[in-house]
């Protein structure tokens, strides 16, 4: 075992993160982006480095009424699957499916205390893609208060390897947020760089 992994789901995002350069005491990884591609690499990269926990830097969306704004960065307390689908009840997720997984408390706690810094938590919901309708939005809010599309597959593919998350809110979810990410995600990726350096 070889202490924290930390892992991004992109490189602009890591780069974005750390902008002059990785810390040489980082040993960092990139999942790729959405639920398939990060579950993949999420099992390599802990084949590959046998972490011994892991802490998942990203951005996120937070939902029409979840209290969060831009510029907030929380440490996510669950994640669940999302999907407009099965809120309105036109879908199920079978019993046999994990719907729902936790971030290690303990872990959240402490990078929560590292540097001082009092974040705020949230409720995540991984969707297939991101949500630019507010009416979906809206609909999606009631599973969770940010929408992220990684942190599910993170977790589930992490095993028995503790797993906390630290999101920086770019967007408010629905229409215009994808110009919302990209003109916020460098100063929010930032600031989760500098909270872990």
């Amino acid at each position: 075992m070889s202490g924290r992994l930390c892992l991004f789901s992109s490189k602009i995002e890591r780069d974005a993160a750390f902008p002059t350069g990785i810390p040489g005491t980082l040993r960092t990884g990139i999942t790729g982006v959405g639920l398939v591609d990060a579950g993949i690499m999420t099992i390599e990269l802990v084949r590959q480095y046998e972490p011994e926990e892991i802490v998942y830097l990203g951005t996120c969306g937070a939902y029409p009424g979840s209290g969060f704004v831009i510029g907030d960065v929380i440490a996510g307390t669950s994640v669940r699957t999302g999907s407009g689908d099965v809120v309105r009840g036109e879908m199920r997720i079978p019993k046999l499916l994990p719907n729902e997984l936790k971030c290690a408390p303990e872990l959240t706690d402490r990078l929560a205390g590292e540097n001082g810094t009092v974040l705020k938590r949230g409720r995540v919901v991984c969707t297939l893609g991101v949500t630019e309708d507010d009416s979906l939005a809206k609909t999606l809010a009631g599973s969770g208060q940010v929408e992220n599309l990684e942190l599910f597959s993170v977790l589930r593919a992490a095993g028995a390897v503790p797993v906390a998350a630290l999101l920086g809110v770019t967007n408010i979810v629905g229409e215009g947020g994808g110009r919302d990410w990209a003109a916020n995600f460098p100063r929010m990726m930032g600031l989760l760089g500098r909270h872990v350096r």
